[in-house]
């Protein structure tokens, strides 16, 4: 999720005016946000009444992010045990305080934003280049593909059949909303950025030429000691991003540091604003092939008030 100080900072160097109707705009080019508006940081409904008009009046596009996704399952019953269909658990809720804080279960205005939210496509594709919020691997796509709605949303039914553990389209959403992951090997483990105890690691799917886990593992600088540096069993490697396909931008990794292109056809633009560090975006010209690190924008996290 992106803080609001920050994120109205973002749009006004980006957008530099407002329409007539007093929402965000910029006379030639659109804004495409990578989806997490929610789960992150206060002020929920601020950055929520900021980036839903400019979507809802054209001024912008968004693709779906993995708290969007489990907001709606959160808010969602079951059709035929009419249990939610993401677990009230202490876990999951602490996860989604900040949210409830602002939009309570039942509330009225929180079922019509669970409703807005179903409204957002897996992924765009357009002529010159892709978006998608964590993962774009060409299998997995096109094996969802077929039960996406015609403007690449979820059914109802699709997000029953993606919440139950261990059902195909479960993992689907699993790769394509957090990433290719894999099982380290016995006995090693380490800590994500939330301090929980992990076995299994998210992948560099777009790196060449990875061999070893430490290679492939995504994990914080820190804990990149706890992974193993042996040789990764050739059935664990997934396919590499291909140079041939085209530029494609994801968001949800939470970089740090210097924005920079992750290899020449894919950008992460996630560079942990809600961990007090960057709001950053890429500057898209039409003909473009290829992406370059002189196209990035960024805006540092300084905040002048006391909001968070």
């Amino acid at each position: 999720m992106v803080m609001p100080v920050r994120l109205y900072s973002c749009l006004k160097f980006l957008a530099t005016k407002k329409d007539e109707s007093g929402v965000f705009s910029h006379p030639e080019r659109k804004a495409i946000f990578l989806g997490d508006f929610i789960d992150r940081g206060k002020e929920e409904a601020l950055v929520i009444n900021t980036v839903k008009p400019m979507i809802d009046h054209g001024h912008a596009l968004a693709v779906m992010g993995n708290h969007e996704f489990n907001a709606v399952c959160y808010h969602t019953n079951h059709p035929h045990t009419k249990k939610p269909l993401r677990e009230h658990s202490a876990r999951n809720q602490k996860t989604h305080q900040a949210f409830l804080d602002e939009y309570p279960v039942g509330d009225n205005k929180t079922l019509e934003l669970i409703d807005w939210f179903k409204t957002l496509p897996l992924f765009i594709e357009l002529d010159e280049f892709r978006v998608i919020h964590a993962c774009w691997h060409d299998d997995t796509v096109k094996r969802i593909k077929p039960q996406l709605s015609v403007n690449h949303t979820l059914t109802d039914e699709l997000f029953v059949k993606a919440s139950e553990v261990g059902s195909a389209e479960y993992d689907i959403f699993e790769t394509l909303l957090k990433g290719i992951e894999i099982p380290l090997p016995e006995g090693f483990q380490f800590s994500d950025k939330d301090g929980n105890i992990r076995t299994q690691t998210r992948i560099k799917w777009w790196k060449q030429g990875a061999k070893t886990y430490r290679d492939y593992a995504q994990v914080p600088d820190c804990e990149l000691h706890n992974i193993p540096d042996i040789i990764l069993p050739k059935t664990l490697i997934n396919p590499e991003y291909s140079d041939t396909n085209k530029p494609v931008f994801i968001g949800h990794y939470w970089f740090s540091g210097v924005p920079k292109i992750l290899k020449k056809n894919v950008a992460c633009l996630d560079y942990s604003v809600a961990n007090r560090e960057k709001l950053v975006c890429y500057r898209w010209n039409k003909g473009d092939k290829s992406l370059a690190n002189s196209h990035f924008v960024q805006v540092d996290c300084v905040i002048n008030d006391d909001r968070r």
